[in-house]
């Protein structure tokens, strides 16, 4: 019975370690749908490198924070997100982006990921606003609740306040100390809680949303060419 037991325990861990492979395959090849994956400029975590690049990292992982800022959304303004902070947030992700691109500069993976969380963390309500524009959106249930009643993009009235995006920027720089404290780590687990969030961020945003996006306009041209 002993040696039996000791048999299914390798068993065991050689079809966890096979189910393990095969999901790092898969993050990695959706990611590579996506990113260059180059080593040098990916964070290592966990012992693997993460599915996409570090601005990458930044950028999907900032999305979601930028989803948590809706709950302190003005529910009555129709103005956009305040453009002067997003735009101060989003800047720096085409700048270190660009000079880099034409050999002005090195960047770091640092650099790149505190970036890629201020443009994430920005688009993230933008992004929001701008589909309440789309009939369709007004359809999702979840979506629905957090759409404006009303888009006037030439609004001083703000939906989004500074101070918002100003606690967004202050929750970007918080995310960075904590993603950057534990690139280079061994700690299996860091991968695991990171990879999944970054692949459905992906699927979510660079797959699913062109696709109703696509689904929409089509629907408006049917719409439109009825009598």
């Amino acid at each position: 019975m002993y040696g039996v037991g000791i048999l299914l325990t390798i068993t065991m861990r050689d079809y966890m370690s096979s189910i393990e492979e095969a999901l790092v395959h898969l993050f990695n090849y959706v990611g590579h749908l996506v990113c260059h994956q180059i080593p040098e400029r990916t964070l290592r975590i966990g012992g693997r490198y993460l599915p996409v690049c570090a601005r990458d990292t930044g950028a999907y992982i900032g999305l979601y924070a930028g989803y948590l800022l809706l709950p302190m959304r003005r529910k009555e303004a129709c103005g956009p997100p305040d453009l002067w902070i997003t735009l101060f947030m989003v800047a720096p992700m085409f700048v270190d982006a660009a000079t880099q691109w034409i050999g002005l500069r090195t960047s770091t993976n640092e650099v790149r990921l505190m970036t890629g969380l201020l443009f994430g963390v920005a688009l993230a309500p933008l992004v929001v606003y701008l589909l309440s524009q789309i009939p369709i959106s007004w359809k999702i249930p979840i979506l629905r609740n957090f759409l404006p009643k009303y888009v006037k993009l030439d609004d001083k009235n703000s939906w989004l306040s500074h101070q918002t995006l100003g606690f967004g920027l202050v929750v970007a720089v918080t995310l960075f100390f904590l993603i950057n404290s534990i690139a280079g780590s061994t700690n299996h687990l860091f991968y695991w809680l990171l990879s999944p969030l970054l692949i459905i961020s992906i699927i979510l945003h660079i797959f699913l949303l062109p696709i109703f996006l696509t689904i929409s306009f089509i629907a408006y041209l049917k719409k439109r060419s009825k009598p």
